[in-house]
C-alpha cells in the first residue's frame, strides 16, 4: 500500500476526515485555490454563504406555505362559483389542500432539521471517519473473534477429511490441466501485472487523475447508500400519510392501493436500496472521480434525452402505453357500487371501467358486437355480454372467476342496434344513476388525426393509458419531438361520476358540509385521516372499501380541446424548448456537482482536510443541490407556464367551441382533483409548473374576445 501511495495511485487515509475548526489553518488557506479562479474566498466565508442561502430558501418557502394554509378557500373567481357541484365539494377541496400542504410542510421541516444537524455537527466528515474506522476494525475483530475460532474448528473436524479425499482424486486431473494451461496463465498474469500494477497504470493515474483505489470507491458507495437510506426512511411516514389522504378523498384506487401494500413496498424498496444501491453508487463514483467526469455524465444525459424524444414510439411500452386507442365503440361503466366476489385475491372489484370489443370482433359492425371485455390492470377481468333474450350482463371471465359470477344485469330488452340499446338500459345494481355509456373511438381518432393533419402536426400513435387502477386524476399528455409525437389519453377522462359509498345519498351532502365545518381544525382532521383508512381492516370487517371520489367525465368536444392544447405544444416546438432548457440547467447542476467533489475549497468548507469524493457528492445532494435546483426551477417553471398559455391560445383560436370546451374541461379537472382554482401568485411562482385555473380561464376569455370579436372570427389561427 505504501508503494502505491508513493506512485500516486491511492491516497493515504490520513488525508481524509474532519479537521479541528479551532486549529490555525493560515498556511493551508494560502494554498487553497481562488473561487472560480477569480476571487479569494476563505472556507469559512463559503460555508456561511452557502448555508445562509439554504436557510433563507427554506424560510421563504415555509412562510409562503403557512400563509397559504391559513388563507386557502378554494373558491373559483367571481362569477364562476356555479362550477362547484355543491358547497360540500368546495369545503372538501379546502380540507384536501390544507392536508397536502401540511404533509409537505412537515416533511420538508424534518429534512431541513436533518441537514442542519449534518452541517452543524460536521456529520458529513464525522460519518466518513466513523465508517472508515468501522471497516478498518473488521480485520482486527475477525482475527480475535470466537466466531472465527469456531469456524476453524468445524472446518478441521468436518471439512479436512473431505478436502483430503478430493485432493487425492483431483490431483492427477489438476496436473494435466496445469500442464495444458500453464503458458496461457503465465501470459494472463503478466498482462494483469502490466495493466493494473505496471507502467500503464501509473501513466493513466498521472495523466488523467485516477486517484482512488477500489477500496475507496467501495467505501464511498456504502457511504452514499446508507445516508440515502436514512433520508428515504425519514420520508416514508410522510409518503404513507399522503397515501392515506389520497385514499380518504377517493383519489387512490382502494382496490389496488392499500396501506398494507405500501408497508410491504417500503420494506422491499429499502432492502433493494441497501443491496443494489452500492453497485450503482460505485459506478457513479467511478465516473465522477475524474476531473471531467461530470461532463461525461451530462453528455450521457443529453444523448439519452435527444434519443428518447425522437424515438418515443420505441419506448412507449416502458411508459405504460401498451394499448392503442380503439377505432371501435367501447362501453363505459358509470355509477356502479363496488361488488363482492368469491375470489380470495380480489374480494371486491369495480364495475366502473372501460369495456372494449375483443380482437376477433374488430371487423364486425358496431351493432353486431355482443361481448366487450375490460383490458386494464384493475383487479378482475370482466365481460359485458349481450344475451339472446335481449338483456346485458356484467360477469367475471373464466380465468378470474371460475364460476363466471354475474355481478349486474340490465332490466330492459335490447334494441335492434345492440350498442345503441346499451345506452338506455337500467341496471339491477346501483340505482337510477347507474348506466353504461358508449363512446365512439373511431370518431375521436378521426377528429384528432384530422386536426393534426390540417395543421401539419405529426402524430405517430394515440394510446389509451390505464390510470384508473391507481389514481383518478390523470388526463392526457403528448410527448416526443419532431413529427413523431405520441398522445396518451388516460381512461379517467371517460369514466363518469365516481360513485360514492352506498350509504351516502342526496341528503348526505348537507351533513358532509356540517361535518367539514365542525371538524375542529386541520390537526384533528389529520389524525382522523391517518387512523382510519386501512383497506385491509375494512375487508376483514366485511365492509366494502371506499369507491373512488365523484368526478365528471369529459365529452368529445372537451377531450378534443384538451388534445388540441397538447398538440399545440408540438406545433409551437415547446418540446424542443423544454429539451434546451433541461440541457442548460443540467449542465449547471452537473458542473456544480463536479466542483463540490473536486474542490479543496469546498472540502475545507465541509471541515475536510482534502476533497473526499463521496462526501462532496452527498453534500451536494442534500445541501447545495436543493436551493440551486429550486432557483433554476423558477425560470424553467416560468417558461412552462408561458408555453401553457400559448398552447391554450392556440387551441382557443381554432374554434369558439374548442375554446369553451377547453374552459369547461379545465374546470372539471380542477373540481375532479380537489385542486384550488385560484391559489396566491407567490405559491404559483414557487411551486407550480402550470398556471392556475383562474389565470388560464382569464387568458382563454381574453383570447376569445380578441379572436371572436362581434361573434365573428377576427384572427386566423
Amino acid at each position: 500500500m505504501a508503494d502505491l501511495e508513493r506512485q500516486g495511485i491511492t491516497r493515504s487515509t490520513e488525508q481524509y476526515g474532519a479537521i479541528d475548526p479551532k486549529k490555525e489553518l493560515n498556511d493551508a488557506e494560502k494554498k487553497l485555490p481562488l473561487f472560480l479562479g477569480r476571487w479569494a474566498v476563505s472556507p469559512d466565508q463559503m460555508f456561511k454563504f452557502g448555508f445562509s442561502i439554504y436557510v433563507i430558501w427554506f424560510i421563504i418557502h415555509r412562510v409562503c406555505d403557512l400563509f397559504y394554509i391559513a388563507t386557502v378557500d378554494a373558491r373559483f373567481p367571481e362569477g364562476l362559483g356555479h362550477l362547484y357541484p355543491s358547497e360540500a365539494q368546495r369545503l372538501e377541496s379546502v380540507s384536501y389542500t390544507r392536508l397536502v400542504l401540511l404533509c409537505g410542510l412537515m416533511h420538508r421541516c424534518l429534512v431541513f432539521g436533518a441537514v442542519v444537524a449534518l452541517v452543524y455537527f460536521q456529520l458529513f466528515a464525522r460519518f466518513d471517519a466513523g465508517l472508515r474506522a468501522f471497516f478498518a476494525g473488521i480485520p482486527v475483530w475477525w482475527e480475535s473473534s470466537r466466531l472465527r475460532a469456531c469456524l476453524n474448528r468445524s472446518s478441521d473436524c468436518c471439512c479436512a477429511p473431505i478436502w483430503k479425499c478430493l485432493a487425492c482424486i483431483c490431483s492427477p486431473i489438476g496436473r494435466c490441466l496445469w500442464f495444458i494451461f500453464q503458458r496461457p496463465c503465465t501470459w494472463c498474469g503478466k498482462f494483469k501485472d502490466h495493466v493494473f500494477y505496471g507502467r500503464l497504470a501509473t501513466d493513466i493515474s498521472n495523466r488523467y487523475g485516477f486517484p482512488l483505489s477500489m477500496r475507496e470507491l467501495a467505501l464511498g458507495s456504502v457511504y452514499l447508500t446508507l445516508i440515502g437510506a436514512c433520508f428515504f426512511a425519514m420520508s416514508a411516514p410522510f409518503i404513507y400519510w399522503m397515501q392515506c389522504i389520497d385514499l380518504q378523498f377517493g383519489f387512490a384506487n382502494s382496490l389496488s392501493v392499500s396501506m398494507a401494500n405500501f408497508r410491504g413496498n417500503f420494506i422491499a424498496s429499502l432492502i433493494s436500496m441497501l443491496i443494489f444501491g452500492p453497485p450503482k453508487k460505485f459506478v457513479f463514483l467511478v465516473v465522477l472521480q475524474y476531473r471531467l467526469g461530470w461532463v461525461f455524465m451530462w453528455a450521457g444525459l443529453l444523448v439519452s434525452i435527444i434519443y428518447a424524444q425522437y424515438n418515443v414510439g420505441m419506448i412507449a411500452g416502458m411508459m405504460g402505453m401498451n394499448m392503442k386507442f380503439p377505432a371501435t365503440n367501447f362501453a363505459v361503466g358509470r355509477g356502479f357500487p363496488l361488488v363482492e366476489t368469491p375470489v380470495k385475491y380480489a374480494p371486491w372489484i369495480s364495475l366502473n371501467r372501460l369495456y372494449f370489443p375483443d380482437k376477433f370482433a374488430q371487423s364486425l359492425s358496431p351493432g353486431e358486437v355482443k361481448t366487450f371485455y375490460t383490458q386494464d390492470r384493475s383487479k378482475g377481468q370482466l365481460a359485458l355480454q349481450s344475451h339472446d333474450d335481449g338483456h346485458w350482463t356484467i360477469s367475471g371471465t373464466s380465468w378470474f372467476d371460475p364460476k363466471a359470477s354475474v355481478y349486474a344485469e340490465s332490466k330492459g330488452a335490447a334494441q335492434a342496434q345492440l350498442i345503441d340499446g346499451l345506452r338506455e338500459q337500467s341496471w339491477s345494481l346501483g340505482g337510477e344513476h347507474t348506466r353504461m355509456g358508449v363512446r365512439s373511438g373511431k370518431e375521436l381518432r378521426d377528429k384528432l388525426f384530422g386536426f393534426a393533419s390540417n395543421r401539419a402536426i405529426g402524430i405517430g400513435q394515440i394510446y389509451m393509458v390505464d390510470g384508473s387502477h391507481k389514481d383518478a386524476r390523470a388526463n392526457a399528455f403528448v410527448t416526443g419531438a419532431g413529427n413523431h409525437s405520441i398522445i396518451g389519453l388516460y381512461d379517467t377522462l371517460f369514466l363518469g361520476k365516481r360513485g360514492k359509498d352506498q350509504e351516502e345519498d342526496e341528503d348526505a351532502e348537507e351533513d358532509n358540509v356540517d361535518e367539514l365545518v365542525e371538524s375542529g381544525g386541520v390537526l384533528q382532521h389529520v389524525s382522523e385521516v391517518v387512523q382510519g383508512v386501512d383497506v385491509e381492516k375494512q375487508e376483514q370487517d366485511g365492509r366494502a372499501p371506499r369507491n373512488s371520489a365523484s368526478t365528471e367525465a369529459m365529452n368529445d368536444d372537451e377531450i378534443v380541446a384538451i388534445l388540441a392544447h397538447e398538440l399545440a405544444h408540438s406545433a409551437l416546438k415547446h418540446m424542443e424548448m423544454g429539451m434546451t432548457a433541461q440541457v442548460a440547467t443540467s449542465f449547471v447542476t452537473f458542473a456544480t456537482l463536479g466542483w463540490m467533489t473536486q474542490s479543496p475549497l469546498a472540502a475545507a468548507a465541509l471541515s475536510l482536510s482534502a476533497p473526499v469524493l463521496h462526501v462532496g457528492a452527498c453534500a451536494y445532494d442534500h445541501l447545495v443541490g436543493p436551493p440551486l435546483e429550486g432557483f433554476m426551477k423558477l425560470f424553467t417553471d416560468g417558461l412552462t407556464r408561458h408555453n401553457e398559455y400559448e398552447a391554450d391560445a392556440y387551441a382557443a383560436t381554432i374554434s369558439e367551441k374548442y375554446a369553451t370546451g377547453l374552459e369547461t374541461a379545465l374546470a372539471k379537472l380542477s373540481v375532479n382533483s380537489n385542486q384550488d382554482p385560484d391559489p396566491p401568485w407567490f405559491f404559483e411562482a414557487l411551486h407550480a409548473d402550470h398556471p392556475t385555473f383562474a389565470n388560464r380561464w382569464a387568458h382563454i376569455e381574453a383570447t376569445k374576445k380578441k379572436v371572436y370579436a362581434g361573434g365573428k372570427k377576427a384572427v386566423k389561427p
